[in-house]
């Protein structure tokens, strides 16, 4: 059936008289409802520092959709920043977003009879909810997002978001005078809308969205503030309407190899951990494999080229300007999948023809990289036999090879609370339990606990080990989403303090210098911790997939937790 025959039947006869109507007491009229009803997915909200500005691009997209003979139909769903409740049981939300999201925008594009989305978000879990959703509606969909912030310059050099964190939570506790730089960061850290300006989740995933193919070519790293984002906009509306006419669906693009292009941008900009979560999460959806395994084995052959913070000093602004994600994909073409399609109309492999790097300080060449192999690892071991996590280019040599005591937390907020009193020593491993998917639940970030070390200069001195999950600016010496988790009785449930701990990076090893068959007897005496959620959480605790999967809630998932 072509498109106007299935639009003639959603929209013609008797049959169709009461949408119609519905329709018409809008504002619409026959001739909007005969042609491709796009979706404007707007996440804007006036709270969010990432979306505040998005309705001005909404706007555009708008524009593009009737240029192009489409009928737009704006509608919002919610979008948090993970920055205001860092400290708070609330913070327990900022990955449970991503399915509620997704739901959101899988009812909307189904209830109203859309025929394509624009999907237009910025940060962290928000930009994985919206395409996620954008999947689960079959539709034809683009994405645009809202891009990185301009840069605030202190002393002569670029100063970001966790720079300020890293003082909040740690030099601050140790009585040094920070006070007057905390205000002055406080005032100026965050100059303008947009992502912040490192290689967070937030850009690691803006950038996903274009490495994916997903967004158009060079859009993802435009600042939120540049007028050019605003022609990617409306160029994006008037796409979206020639890809409802071409039936091209987010299925179409995000093949396993698409998928693995995006582990490969992922190791080569050494993005934030959380992409991993979002990348399997995307196959999951999609119905192709995607596993831990696939994000070892690349680990070990691609060159990380980026120093984008926290790697480097650069920004994505110096990113942006270096040619953005085209320049990735030009220093990257003989690593990545050619063939895949991208909504622009062109594959992969003819992008990556286009552009190569104009500066190499931020963005290298594969050939002379920043480090040969390795933006995240996977560690495995009897800690984590079914994997876990970490970012190798903020670990410095010395820390790749660890031995220590565990001091063992049940929160961020406990361990936090040890760093800042004194009580964690160098060469202890911190051990942070039941912040995972089902534990938080929600799988937290443990953002106070690293950022305090990094701020008391003990980042490279203490190991930090969890089954939650690192922000995308955590720097220091830190390995996550630990799985299983403690909620289901995985062995970071029983490390008792003074455990000794031992790391190996290069070797991918995490493990519990105890016997075995100490550790089952543990676990064999090892009950859950009584705790109740209602509500989102209650479902989260009850039904989330673990980290290795991906850590979506998932409606086959058997509650085997030990109660």
């Amino acid at each position: 059936m072509t498109y106007r025959s299935k639009k003639l039947a959603l929209f013609s006869g008797r049959g169709s008289s009461s949408r119609r109507a519905i329709y018409k007491g809008c504002g619409y009229d026959d001739a909007d409802l005969s042609k491709p009803l796009i979706g404007i997915v707007n996440t804007a909200n006036d709270a969010g520092l990432g979306h505040v500005h998005l309705d001005r691009l909404a706007a555009r997209v708008r524009a593009g959709i009737l240029q192009a003979g489409g009928t737009p139909f704006e509608f919002g769903t919610i979008a948090t920043c993970g920055a205001v409740p860092i400290g708070m049981p609330q913070f327990r939300y900022e990955l449970v977003i991503r399915d509620v999201i997704a739901s959101s925008v899988e009812i909307m594009a189904g209830v109203q009879l859309l025929d394509g989305l624009v999907l237009l978000a910025s940060c962290d879990s928000i930009i994985p909810g919206v395409l996620i959703g954008g999947i689960r509606s079959g539709l034809p969909c683009i994405m645009l997002t809202g891009g990185p912030q301009e840069v605030c310059k202190s002393g002569g050099r670029s100063v970001v978001m966790s720079e300020l964190d890293q003082l909040v939570f740690g030099a601050g506790y140790a009585g040094s005078e920070v006070e007057e730089k905390i205000r002055y960061l406080e005032d100026h850290v965050c100059p303008g809308p947009g992502a912040c300006s490192l290689m967070g989740t937030a850009n690691t995933m803006q950038i996903l969205a274009e490495g994916l193919g997903m967004a158009l070519p060079g859009s993802s790293t435009a600042p939120a503030v540049y007028a050019e984002k605003e022609r990617y906009a409306t160029q994006s509306g008037r796409r979206i309407v020639e890809l409802v006419r071409e039936g091209v669906t987010p299925r179409d693009i995000l093949t396993r190899e698409a998928l693995l292009n995006g582990v490969i941008i992922t190791l080569a900009l050494a993005g934030s951990t959380n992409a991993v979560l979002h990348l399997l999460s995307f196959a999951r959806e999609v119905g192709v494999e995607l596993t831990l395994d696939d994000f070892d084995r690349l680990s070990r052959e691609i060159p990380v080229i980026s120093r984008v913070i926290p790697t480097g000093r650069a920004t994505v602004i110096d990113l942006y300007n270096a040619g953005g994600v085209p320049a990735v994909l030009g220093e990257l073409k003989d690593y990545l999948h050619g063939e895949c399609v991208t909504v622009s109309g062109r594959t992969i492999g003819e992008l990556a023809e286009l552009c190569r790097s104009s500066d190499r300080e931020t963005l290298t060449s594969a050939d002379d990289p920043v480090f040969k192999n390795g933006g995240i690892a996977v560690m495995r071991g009897n800690i984590s036999p079914n994997g876990a996590i970490c970012r190798t280019t903020t670990i410095s040599e010395k820390a790749r090879k660890f031995t220590g005591p565990a001091r063992v937390f049940n929160s961020d907020e406990e361990a936090h609370g040890a760093v800042v009193a004194g009580k964690i020593k160098k060469g202890d491993v911190v051990v942070i339990r039941y912040e995972g998917p089902r534990g938080a639940p929600g799988m937290r970030e443990m953002m106070m606990t690293t950022d305090a070390l990094v701020g008391l200069g003990m980042g490279q001195d203490v190991f930090v080990l969890t089954d939650g999950r690192f922000s995308g600016f955590t720097e220091g010496a830190a390995i996550g989403h630990i799985s299983p988790e403690a909620a289901v009785g995985g062995a970071i449930a029983v490390i008792e303090e003074g455990d000794i701990v031992s790391i190996d990076i290069e070797k991918r090893r995490l493990d519990l210098d105890v016997p075995e068959e100490e550790i089952n007897a543990r676990l064999a005496k090892w009950k859950l911790p009584k705790k109740r959620e209602r509500g989102i959480l209650g479902i989260y605790a009850k039904t989330a997939l673990q980290a290795h999967e991906g850590a979506m809630i998932d409606d086959g998932v058997v509650d085997e937790r030990r109660v």
